[in-house]
């Protein structure tokens, strides 16, 4: 039960008509009223009563209101999972060194002809990185010139090769969606 609910009133009402309703709700059920009743009424309209007292205490604040009705909204919403958390992703395409071409098994492959970025090309970055980083300290502790200029040069062609290789697949996949 919501808020709304207890109070009688549509999501949509302003303010004052809530207050309207809720002062005309709290005079029926408040418990001075029913001083003369027996304990178990006595009891239910104190329950009644503190309802009444948290829904106005939401719906009379317009910062707590607009958060409530935002939490209310939030919950009619149905979490729609298209597969478990931590489930493998349907195109998942597993790295093989064979020559099986696991885009053209899938049903959904995307737009292009699924062409591809060589092996080579797409390792060429971490290795120039990685030779750059082995080049340079030992060039750094051998105080090696030469060294350090072939160091420099992997490291320097390591950058523009992470900047080529994802241009190559983009100017690929282009072309593909050409064709």
């Amino acid at each position: 039960m919501t808020h709304y609910d207890e109070l009688g009133v549509a999501p949509e009402a302003s303010t004052v008509a809530i207050r309207r309703e809720y002062l005309a709700r709290a005079r029926r059920v408040h418990p001075d009223f029913h001083t003369d009743a027996d304990p178990n009424t006595r009891a239910e309209a104190e329950r009644e009563m503190r309802r009444l007292n948290a829904a106005w205490a939401v719906l009379g604040d317009e910062d707590r209101r607009r958060d409530y009705d935002r939490e209310l909204r939030a919950r009619e919403r149905p979490v729609v999972r298209e597969r478990p958390t931590g489930a493998p992703s349907p195109g998942f395409v597993p790295y093989s060194d064979d020559d099986t071409d696991y885009a053209a098994l899938l049903d959904d492959a995307g737009p292009g002809n699924g062409a591809t970025v060589p092996r080579a090309v797409q390792m060429a970055p971490p290795l120039l990185l990685g030779a750059a980083v082995i080049a340079l300290s030992a060039g750094l502790v051998a105080s090696f010139p030469p060294l350090l200029a072939v160091g420099v040069i992997c490291l320097l062609l390591s950058g523009l090769s992470f900047v080529l290789t994802p241009a190559l697949a983009v100017m690929r996949s282009l072309d593909s969606d050409q064709d």
